[in-house]
């Protein structure tokens, strides 16, 4: 079956506009165009300017080409991940056709054996096939053309589709199955039987072409599904001319093979069988073995390699890229990095779906030019990168860590699948950082719950990561090897709200406390998730010395202005000092202190931390010997950092011992608890307004505490919880509930402050 005259002329055509080849591209030779008759100059014909290429969408693989454009196939994946494929014609200008939709289940497309512009769609049963012809919009908008099987008989079942006649599979009651050539004649069909095949032939594998017959694989009864023969079929006469045996190694039944007007090949096992039509000679040519393979014949080339997504394949992979051999003299070039899909292009050349990392995915145009050495020209792309690459990321310009209880899911969305990775998270100031890394990632995009810490491992609690600037960066290694390795990196600010207990800013309480030599020290906490409590971080730091000077020292929160909590001390004169916090772990933690004011000799306990009147500062509470209780606004102004006193009310004087606990119980203001001399802790609610509600009971026994703290949120669960620390080295984890009824769960153990040294502990705030 010979092309028409107007295909003939489609096919020439094709060569320059429909895959945006020119003839110097193409390596062929340009006759001078003859000048006109004319005496005077003729002006210079400009320069076309170059076809834009057309894009894709992202996963379309080559199944069949026409003069006019190619037939692709399209995956999607729904809600519940299950595949579909969307058949579309893409036309040269960038435009496409719908064939069939993705979830489409009444119909499916049968592609064209033979390059031509013909499409099919045949009913969920193979028996109704509808042409079209997508030579032109106008075409393709037709009504098709419909080869109704039904009319045959019960038997007929479309197979392939060669130019405009279906391959049919024909299964009588009774006798061997059969092959039919079906086709249009007037109103009525065609049905021709293929004669020289195999008596017992059971299924056919796949069907392929060339100009005028078809190449198709087989597989007869009895005989294994790996040992597929192959037969080529005249179309004209509807006769096989040539046949090719079962190769003698076995493999998957999918094995590829393909045919030339000179040559047969098939891929069996790790070999190439190459066959001179014309002698029966057949060269065996070890190329590696592969389930899934690529292969094609161009002219005394034969292109073949290992079917691959974008990204996958392993590093170093020999069939990974799509390679060129000389049947001649067996030289070979690599073309593309790698290949998916390959299918007969109009002119002679391959359209091979792959990729390179220096132009990207999408269908390029092998071709051999004029010098005999094959070329590859990007014919349409995909716009994704064959070569890993960044796409986007979720981090930043604020991580607000106070969103999840200082976590945050951080997440990158890379080119393709399939590679390792390294992310680090790094402090600017203090060159602190979180690495987290994994050996195989599946999927193009990430992420990880970052927990707020500069771990070291997963199971590691780590130190809570400072508030601040940041820098993170990534490094992932393709395993396939294609391409430079990816390196990227930005900017970030973590942030969270001031927390009552945090000197050194990063989100974490800390404890003050003062030995026994009147060194005061800082210890860092950590709620390590994996043991489900409350652990120390690193050594104590040094704070300072001469602390013993202080009969009383309190943390306050932030009453200075800076967002870091304060620390106030009263001398045995009387007089109250603030050391205003820095904030920072890499410099002083503690400013040089500052005179607030005389006469603070009256007070017996000190209370802080808790904004207690609603204005968003610390305040400070303060019982005096009378029993009175009286209230100092926080202003926020460090030179005059609390306002003047006002009284809150009398009988204080029965409790021992009284903190500042934020708020406990989920209302709008802070409260505080207070421990009777009989052991009851009573929790008070706070109002809003400097005033507070009737007292709740907790429980008792908490006189075996020597030091009861408002520690903040140190199990980050977004509540506040307690600490309470025992004369006999044990240290307590009180869990705040945000419910007043029972403000706090059982107690659990934490190691913070147990291991203190030689010289002891002698006050906590």
């Amino acid at each position: 079956m010979s092309p028409s005259p107007t295909a003939r002329r489609r096919l020439a055509a094709a060569v320059i506009t429909a895959l945006a080849v020119t003839a110097s591209t193409a390596g062929t030779a340009v006759p001078a165009t003859a000048a006109p008759a004319a005496t005077g100059a003729v002006p210079a014909t400009p320069a076309a300017a170059p076809l834009p290429v057309p894009k894709l969408p992202a996963k379309t693989e080559v199944v069949s080409s026409g003069p006019n454009g190619f037939l692709g196939s399209i995956e999607h994946v729904d809600s519940e991940n299950n595949s579909g494929f969307e058949y579309r014609w893409f036309r040269p200008d960038g435009t496409s056709a719908l064939i069939t939709e993705a979830f489409s289940y009444g119909s499916s497309t049968l592609p064209n054996a033979l390059v031509s512009d013909i499409v099919a769609t045949a009913d969920t049963g193979s028996r109704v096939v509808r042409l079209r012809d997508m030579s032109t919009p106008a075409s393709a908008g037709a009504d098709p053309v419909v080869i109704d099987l039904r009319t045959l008989g019960s038997t007929h079942y479309a197979r392939a589709l060669y130019g405009s006649t279906v391959l049919a599979v024909v299964t009588p009651a009774s006798g061997p199955m059969e092959l039919h050539l079906v086709s249009k004649s007037g109103t009525g069909l065609s049905d021709r039987k293929i004669t020289g095949l195999p008596a017992d032939i059971e299924s056919v594998a796949w069907a392929k072409g060339t100009p005028g017959t078809a190449f198709i694989s087989y597989k007869t009864k009895g005989v294994d599904a790996s040992r597929a023969g192959l037969a080529v079929i005249d179309l004209a006469s509807a006769a096989v001319t040539e046949t090719y045996a079962p190769p003698a190694e076995s493999g998957p039944e999918s094995r590829p093979a393909d045919v030339s007007p000179t040559e047969v090949v098939r891929w069996v096992g790790d070999k190439l069988f190459v066959t001179d039509r014309a002698t029966g000679a057949t060269t065996p040519v070890t190329v590696g073995f592969s389930v899934s393979k690529v292969l094609g014949l161009l002219g005394d080339r034969v292109a073949y390699s290992r079917s691959t997504d974008t990204g996958g394949g392993t590093a170093g992979d020999p069939l990974l890229p799509l390679t060129l051999r000389s049947l001649t003299d067996g030289r070979t070039v690599t073309l593309l990095d790698r290949a998916s899909s390959l299918v007969h292009a109009p002119d002679g050349t391959l359209l091979v779906r792959g990729g390179t990392a220096e132009k990207g995915e999408g269908v390029y145009r092998i071709a051999l030019g004029a010098d005999g050495e094959p070329t590859a020209e990007l014919v349409a792309t995909t716009g994704e990168s064959t070569a890993l690459t960044l796409d986007s990321t979720n981090v930043g310009p604020v991580v607000d860590l106070d969103l999840q209880n200082n976590r945050a899911y951080l997440s990158w969305d890379l080119s393709h699948d399939n590679f390792s990775y390294t992310v680090e998270l790094i402090h600017k100031e203090s060159r602190r950082r979180y690495v987290h890394s994994l050996s195989n990632q599946g999927a193009g995009n990430f992420r990880f719950l970052w927990r707020g810490n500069f771990a070291q491992g997963e199971t590691d609690p780590g130190k809570a990561a400072f508030n601040g600037d940041y820098t993170w960066k990534l490094t992932a290694k393709p395993h396939n090897g294609i391409g430079e390795d990816l390196h990227a990196t930005g900017d970030f600010k973590v942030a969270r709200k001031p927390k009552i207990h945090d000197f050194d800013n990063n989100g974490s309480p800390d404890l003050l406390f003062r030995d026994h030599r009147g060194i005061l020290k800082r210890i860092d906490t950590m709620y390590d998730a994996w043991k489900g409590k409350v652990v120390p971080v690193e050594d104590p730091q040094w704070v300072g010395e001469g602390w013993n000077g202080y009969k009383l020292i309190e943390s306050v929160g932030d009453i200075a202005g800076t967002t870091a909590p304060d620390v106030v001390g009263r001398d045995a004169a009387g007089v109250l000092w603030l050391h205003q916090g820095t904030g920072s772990e890499s410099s002083v933690l503690l400013a040089s202190r500052v005179r607030i004011g005389a006469g603070w000799n009256i007070y017996t306990q000190l209370a802080a931390g808790s904004d207690v009147t609603g204005d968003g500062r610390a305040d400070v509470l303060a019982t005096d010997t009378a029993g009175v209780m009286w209230l100092y606004k926080g202003t926020g102004n460090a030179t005059a950092p609390l306002a003047n006193r006002t009284k809150v009310g009398a009988g204080w004087n029965i409790y021992n011992q009284i903190s500042a606990v934020g708020n406990v119980a989920g209302a709008a203001a802070g409260d505080f608890v207070a421990r009777d001399k009989a052991g009851v802790l009573w929790l008070y609610l706070g109002n809003g307004n400097g005033t507070f509600a009737s007292r709740i009971r907790v429980g008792g026994g908490w006189n075996q505490y020597s030091q009861i703290v408002g520690i903040g949120d140190a199990t980050m669960d977004g509540r506040a919880d307690l600490y309470a620390y025992g004369p006999n080295n044990t240290s307590y984890i009180y869990p705040g509930t945000g419910s007043w009824r029972t403000p706090f769960q059982t107690r659990v153990p934490t190691d913070v402050l147990v291991d203190n040294g030689d010289y002891g502990i002698n006050h906590v705030t």
